[in-house]
C-alpha cells in the first residue's frame, strides 16, 4: 500500500470517528450543543480539505500534523 493512500485512509477514518465522538457526547448530554462545538465542525472541514485537496503538499502535511497534535492534546486532557 502506498504511503499516500495509507495517510489519506487514516485521516479520513480519524475525521469520521471524531465526528461520531462529538455527536455522541452531544446526544448523551456530556457536551452542550452550543456554538463552541461549531468550531469543531470548522476544524473537521479544514482537516478534510487538507486530506483530500492537499495530499502531497507541504501545507497539507502541516495541517494534518497540527490537527493530530490538537486531538492528541485533547486525549491527554490538556486545556483547549
Amino acid at each position: 500500500m502506498k504511503h499516500n493512500v495509507a495517510l489519506t485512509t487514516a485521516s479520513l477514518l480519524s475525521i469520521l470517528f471524531m465526528t461520531f465522538h462529538l455527536a455522541d457526547d452531544i446526544v448523551r448530554g456530556m457536551e452542550p450543543g452550543t456554538l463552541p462545538n461549531f468550531t469543531w465542525v470548522l476544524i473537521a472541514v479544514v482537516w478534510l480539505y487538507a486530506t483530500l485537496v492537499l495530499p502531497e503538499r507541504r501545507s497539507g502535511y502541516v495541517i494534518l500534523i497540527l490537527s493530530a497534535r490538537g486531538l492528541w492534546s485533547l486525549r491527554r486532557g490538556e486545556p483547549r
